[in-house]
């Protein structure tokens, strides 16, 4: 069960320099096709942090089309995650596990935030089964980060961006992640964060399986995931995705799941915005893309989020060496 204590630091080994703990907001402007996110990556054994606020607007093939990519490491990390204030000019707090607060304006004043994140449902564990029932012996099989610790969210973002001589009102349902735990962060795995919203009443959250086979991105099985309809959260037992893409960017993907009372769903989703934000983390590139989802009558919007590897690009994409 995920409280406001999870977004403090947790119990750790003090001599593990893998132990890591992050948080991660999503927030968009879809009538404009504006996505963005903020994202800390705190090593408190260290005594070091990164940071990465990206924004970017409609279909940004390169890295530097961005529109704003603010990304700093090396910081000092901040002696309470819940409440601090970062020299990049970022302020968060988390007033309970539900409501959390951000802040940033950057070192030139061309782009800044306020953010008001409430959550639309209580936070997921992923190491509990009542939620999550793929991990019914306290672990989800496939990779090790989610067992340490894992909180994801869904939250109705509201607040004001303005970067350089613009202004814009954020008000969106987006995505929230806290984590915490041994990470070595090699860069040698894939998966994928998907976000499906439908409306006020239908939203879901899932993570797939991501491999590459013959240079072609490929969904595998669902690890665990929700759909909240009408204000009850379901937990998910099935899903699956395909997807076109132009390089590793989503341009069009087809998403269905089931939930634990066997109601199935579809959608279908057009890429509104797009971005590769290499930078967020060394050894990880993520594929931000903001969908419109469509099923039926029901329209929204949310993101896809593949996170690879480096070293996992290199081995699966590089041409071959030549003698």
């Amino acid at each position: 069960m995920i409280t406001a204590a999870d977004y403090k630091f947790h119990e750790r080994d003090s001599t593990d320099d893998t132990w890591t703990e992050t948080v991660f907001q999503i927030f968009s402007v879809p009538e404009l096709g504006i996505s963005g996110n903020i994202y800390v990556l705190t090593r408190p054994n260290l005594g070091v942090c990164h940071c990465s606020i990206e924004i970017h607007q409609g279909l940004c093939m390169h890295p530097w089309q961005l529109h704003h990519n603010d990304s700093q490491m090396h910081m000092r990390c901040p002696e309470d995650f819940s409440d601090f204030t970062l020299p990049n000019g970022l302020t968060f707090k988390a007033h309970s596990e539900r409501e959390q607060e951000w802040s940033y304006t950057s070192r030139d004043g061309l782009c800044s935030l306020e953010l008001k994140s409430s959550a639309v449902c209580d936070p997921t564990d992923a190491r509990d089964p009542n939620q999550v029932p793929q991990a019914s012996n306290g672990e989800v099989k496939g990779y090790a980060g989610w067992n340490n610790g894992h909180l994801e969210g869904k939250s109705r973002v509201v607040g004001t961006l303005k970067l350089r001589d613009k202004s814009y009102t954020i008000d969106c349902i987006e995505g929230v992640n806290k984590s915490w735990g041994p990470r070595n962060d090699w860069g040698n795995k894939g998966a994928s964060w998907i976000h499906v919203d439908l409306g006020e009443d239908l939203t879901a959250f899932l993570v797939l399986d991501l491999d590459i086979e013959g240079r072609q991105v490929r969904y595998g099985s669902l690890k665990y995931g929700y759909v909240l309809v009408g204000g009850e959260r379901r937990p998910l037992l099935s899903g699956e995705m395909t997807a076109t893409r132009s390089d590793m960017l989503v341009t069009s993907a087809k998403v269905r799941f089931e939930d634990d009372q066997g109601d199935v769903y579809e959608a279908v989703g057009q890429t509104i915005a797009a971005g590769p934000w290499y930078n967020f983390n060394p050894s990880s590139v993520g594929y931000q893309c903001l969908l419109r989802w469509t099923s039926g009558d029901r329209v929204g919007h949310s993101h896809i989020a593949d996170f690879v590897g480096q070293y996992y690009l290199s081995l699966s994409m590089a041409d071959d060496l030549y003698d």
